[in-house]
């Protein structure tokens, strides 16, 4: 099986932070959200799994990085997605429908003895600002273990916010009947969450679906989606299942969310006071709170921090009061009184008190 990352695109919804670096580059609970998702698959799928990163905004950044970090367990795969266009010098591109076709010239048409086979030379396909928090061998093994082609994993969400979602329609046996983008009526409350997994069949006939689209493409054409393509899939008699997480999905894809990320990231794994000296953290007459996470060669002075924060590395903090918050590398803060904030990294700034703070790298105030 080869895995399939679409994270080419600038992340609007998360500017400033996105103007200087990958929105998958975000840092919460000192790792990248790109980190979080590529360690869950290092946990699940062996070296030799191939990973095909589409990439396209600040492309060198996450080929330098991933090259860097993850040679050793992933056989590494990067593709390029051109542009369809720039405002004011930021790109923006087809949309996720091309960001998963161009992983076709990976993939070949085979023919399987069993369909065990054909399944094992499908794809994963995931979001790189989505991480499911269940782990990734559950769905696989009702991918691997059910008489299917495929699952796209879905998450129960409130009646009235369906809407703002793609969703599904299921029949008694979570086989899907139809999908639909963000519906104006009411048709199901299963979200799609992403990731997917699809049989090498499956794989090949979702990468023609795609084509058809990108073929009729014209100058007045925003966007090529991925759910019509997933929908041609069923219609041609693909058994795609929805597969519910059962602890739902963290979303990246705004700050609220990001927030909410932390949040849960933190009380999984804290900080711990013991790991201070090897760290090289210092802290002087500060109150801490868990669940908090301090970057290496981090100082701390004089400070209330937490519940919820998460501080990156190499930072200074003087007279804050910081809770739930996400504060990037290489900040320095001094007498900043805040909650439900997101400071980028090489920031200096003082003599702030207010909350939900939206502050990007290299602020100098």
């Amino acid at each position: 099986m080869k895995i399939i990352g679409p994270i080419a695109g600038i992340g609007s919804r998360l500017k400033p932070f996105t103007l200087s670096k990958p929105k998958a580059f975000l840092t919460v609970a000192g790792k990248t959200v790109l980190d979080h998702i590529l360690e869950k698959f290092s946990n699940t799928f062996d070296p030799n799994t191939e990973l095909i990163l589409i990439v396209g905004y600040k492309k060198r950044q996450i080929i330098d990085y991933v090259k860097k970090n993850y040679a050793d367990k992933f056989k590494l795969t990067f593709i390029e997605q051109i542009p369809r266009g720039y405002s004011n010098n930021i790109p923006f591109y087809w949309g996720l429908g091309e960001a998963v076709y161009l992983s076709n010239i990976r993939f070949k048409k085979q023919h399987f003895e069993t369909k065990e086979q054909d399944k094992r030379e499908g794809a994963l396909i995931f979001l790189g600002d989505m991480i499911p928090i269940d782990e990734y061998s559950y769905f696989m093994y009702r991918y691997f273990e059910s008489d299917i082609d495929g699952i796209i994993t879905v998450m129960e969400v409130p009646n009235e916010d369906a809407s703002s979602y793609g969703v599904v329609t299921v029949d008694e046996n979570s086989i899907i009947q139809s999908l639909v983008e963000k519906p104006k009526e009411f048709i199901s409350n299963l979200a799609i969450a992403g990731p997917y997994a699809f049989s090498n069949s499956a794989t090949i006939a979702l990468f023609e679906n795609i084509k058809y689209y990108l073929d009729q493409k014209s100058d007045t054409t925003k966007e090529i989606y991925l759910t019509q393509s997933l929908q041609d899939l069923v219609d041609k008699g693909f058994r795609i299942a929805a597969v519910k997480l059962k602890k739902g999905i963290l979303d990246f894809g705004r700050p609220s969310e990001l927030l909410n990320g932390n949040r849960y990231l933190l009380t999984q794994n804290s900080v711990k006071k013991e790991d201070f000296p090897k760290l090289n953290i210092t802290v002087d007459k500060s109150f801490l709170k868990n669940p908090i996470f301090i970057g290496e060669n981090t100082k701390i002075n004089n400070c209330v921090i937490g519940p919820y924060v998460s501080i990156g590395e190499n930072s200074y903090i003087e007279n804050c009061i910081l809770e739930n918050s996400v504060i990037e590398k290489r900040a320095q803060l001094n007498n900043i009184i805040t909650t439900n904030s997101i400071i980028g990294s090489d920031v200096m700034v003082e003599n702030i008190s207010k909350d939900y703070l939206i502050i990007g790298d290299k602020s100098r105030s």
